[in-house]
């Protein structure tokens, strides 16, 4: 304890019963202050403030929970220099929302001396803390009862599968549990250029005994000529969508289209040439596309798959400009977020697959675009990268599912 009387102690003149009288007043005066009830207030009723170290700042009391922001995710260059080429958009952050740090913080906050310390827990620095987990997209939503179609009811238990339709050449296949009255999503497909519908199925798709085939039906379609022509095939197809409906138990409310190559094109033809302007469809999945130019049309959740040095595609070799036509119809204008749906092994030599898979933001509806490695198509002993990728029927499902 400082001496009180500092004065009295620098002058030696002053004699010890002067100091000794001054000590026991002030000691009659403490005692009579430590009379007070300990409150653990002040004079003001507060309470003491907390004694701060140098160079730290009060930290509340929390519970202990940390957070720190996601690290945003990266995706691989792309050597096309378009702006709207996905590769090369920031993808942006993700934020974790689950508790919201206090607003000033710092280490080893303590007690007055007078009072008993309170243990808290030390937060580290910042740029110390374990990253968070980068946010992954919301699981799809609970499949919800669909719209009946006039064929539901019409006829009853499983039809033959596959059902074959003359005119316009279709192959009809039905999930289990298909029975006519139940309404289930339908997915039209349309073949790429000098391959049949039959083809499309067993051989580039591959969709017998996938997650397609197991839980939507599935119509693949044959055009009039070798490929997709609008002016001629549209009108067929508007027939096939009339025709089926009114036989089969479908879901009108989700109606889905996915194409190869020329069918991909056909998609986009039928969504945005003003022959057509097709507005039924839930949700596209065009593989291979290329940009035709048309007006933008009614916004529809897309995911577009398009390889990287597509050698069908000479002049948009990795998608740069066949996204575009879907982006600028979906008006999305916010950047994009890496998806990661994992790899698989290419069918053409069993090389790892990187799907490259981005979603849009800012988008009127949901856009999705992977620009993947897979090698498909063999074409003369060299890759073309122009095939339907190893992922692609798992996350065509997955995206129309989203939609459900």
């Amino acid at each position: 304890m400082d001496d009180p009387l500092p004065a009295l102690r620098y002058h030696g003149s002053v004699n010890s019963s002067l100091r000794s009288g001054a000590f026991l007043f002030l000691s009659l005066a403490a005692a009579a202050c430590s009379s007070e009830p300990d409150n653990g207030s002040d004079n003001t009723g507060s309470s003491p403030p907390p004694y701060h170290e140098p160079g730290n700042t009060t930290t509340p009391a929390t519970n202990g929970n940390v957070t720190g922001t996601a690290p945003a995710p990266t995706g691989s260059a792309a050597p096309n220099s378009e702006s709207t080429q996905v590769n090369q958009l920031a993808p942006a952050p993700a934020t974790n929302t689950s508790t919201t740090p206090p607003a000033n913080t710092g280490t080893n906050t303590q007690q007055q001396p007078t009072q008993p310390a309170q243990p808290t827990q030390m937060q580290q620095p910042m740029d110390q803390q374990p990253m968070q987990t980068p946010m992954q997209p919301a699981p799809n939503p609970t499949p919800t009862a669909g719209t009946a179609s006039a064929g539901c009811g019409v006829s009853q238990g499983m039809p033959a599968n596959p059902t074959t339709i003359a005119d316009p050449n279709t192959i009809l296949t039905f999930p289990q549990g298909y029975d006519g009255s139940k309404p289930f999503p339908i997915v039209f497909a349309f073949h790429g250029a000098n391959r049949t519908n039959a083809e499309m199925r067993t051989v580039d798709s591959r969709t017998p005994g996938t997650v397609l085939e197991n839980n939507y039906v599935m119509a693949f379609v044959k055009s009039q000529g070798t490929a997709w022509d609008l002016g001629t095939d549209y009108p067929r197809v508007q027939r096939l969508i009339t025709q089926v409906l009114s036989e089969r138990c479908i879901d009108t409310s989700h109606i889905f289209a996915m194409g190869h190559s020329s069918g991909a094109q056909f998609i986009a033809g039928m969504l945005g040439d003003s022959r057509a302007r097709e507005s039924r469809f839930a949700a596209v999945a065009p593989v291979s596309s290329n940009n035709l130019n048309n007006p933008s049309w009614t916004p529809v959740p897309t995911l577009l798959i398009h390889g990287l040095m597509d050698q069908e595609r000479m002049n948009d070799l990795n998608g740069a400009q066949d996204i575009t036509q879907y982006t600028k119809a979906n008006q999305c204008s916010g950047g994009t977020t890496q998806v990661n749906i994992g790899t698989c092994p290419s069918i053409a030599n069993q090389a790892t697959v990187n799907p490259g898979c981005v979603s849009y933001n800012g988008c009127a509806a949901t856009t999705m675009f992977c620009n993947h490695n897979d090698p498909n198509y063999i074409q003369n002993g060299v890759p073309s990268n122009h095939g339907w990728p190893c992922f692609a029927n798992n996350e065509i499902f997955s995206f129309f599912e989203a939609t459900r």
